[in-house]
This record gives structure tokens, sequence and C-alpha cells, in this order.
């Protein structure tokens, strides 16, 4: 099929070529990526393209950010430091002699990640690494939650004075419901 189209392409007499090019290349990549395939189901892997991004700070101050795409791995985390709760990406675990305390990585190290910001657990510094978000809209943001026990859906921003349909189209690439 891959001869056929480059053969129509050189017999094309017409301006049309360059639109030949761009299919053929949109075809390229669609085959070569994962889009085109169902994703593996196999047990070890998360997902085929997902990964868990885990930020791991000690006394010492030291801190690392390991990624997992492998449950077996993750697992295996969980169990060296006694966890008994799951592990999402996005956890920070601070690791003090005996003790581990999982909380949140901050807002501009989750979208440096490509990590959504939980619009329903973030605190005002963390939303206000969304674009578009300062300290009176992440103020509304989380008084609005409060009092309405958290956000159902993501829509329900556009009640939030000061968020608009094209300031709520920026929130939802970079927050989720977390």
């Amino acid at each position: 099929m891959l001869k056929r189209i480059l053969k129509s392409i050189s017999e094309s007499q017409s301006n049309n070529s360059v639109l030949y090019l761009a299919l053929l290349c949109l075809i390229y990549f669609l085959i070569t990526s994962n889009y085109l395939s169902p994703p593996a189901n196999s047990i070890n892997n998360i997902t085929t393209n997902e990964k868990i991004y885990i930020e791991i700070s000690n006394k010492d101050g030291f801190t690392t950010i390991k990624s997992f795409t492998n449950r077996k791995d993750l697992e295996g985390m969980q169990n060296k430091y006694g966890l008994t709760e799951n592990l999402k990406t996005g956890d920070r675990l601070i690791i003090n002699d005996d003790e581990v305390q999982i909380v949140r990585i901050s807002g501009r190290k989750s979208l440096s990640l490509g990590v959504p910001i939980g619009i329903n657990s973030a605190g005002a510094e963390d939303l206000k690494a969304i674009a578009g978000i300062g300290d009176e809209l992440a103020a509304r943001i989380i008084s609005y939650r409060e009092s309405n026990g958290g956000f159902k859906s993501l829509d329900e921003l556009d009640y939030v004075k000061g968020i608009g349909k094209k300031k709520l189209a920026n929130i939802k690439m970079s927050a989720n419901l977390d």
C-alpha cells in the first residue's frame, strides 16, 4: 500500500503532492506509534503509555523522582517502605528514620512531569501552578470546594467566579478530580 501511495505521489501533476506527503507522514506516525494498537493488558504493565512518578525525599534533604512502568517494581517500592496504601503518580514519600509520610508533589513539579493537579486536594500554591490561576482565583476555588463538598466534575469549575469557558478549557488540560 505504501508503494502505491508513493507511486501516486510521483505520478501526480497537480498541486496536491504536499497534501499527499502530509497524509503519508500521518499514516507513518499512526503506524509507528501506539495509537492504532490496543493497550497491552499484561499484569505487569501499568498501562502502555503511563508512567507513575514518585518523589522520594529523605531526612538529609536528598530528593529523587523515580518513574515506574512496571507494577512489580512499584509494589517492590511499597514493600521496601512498608506502605499499606497503593502509591499513585504524583505521590511524594518523605522518609524520616522509621516513619514514611505520603504527601503530593508540588504543583509545578506535577505539571513538569505531565501529572495533573488534583483540584479536590491541591492547596493554593499548587493551584497557582496552573496557568491563569493566581492568588485570588486559587482562594475562590478552595472556598467553593470546601463549601460544596468538592468538585464532582471539572466542568463545575465554571461556577467559580473568574473562571470562564476559555480559562476552564486551560485548567482541564492541567487538572483532574483527585
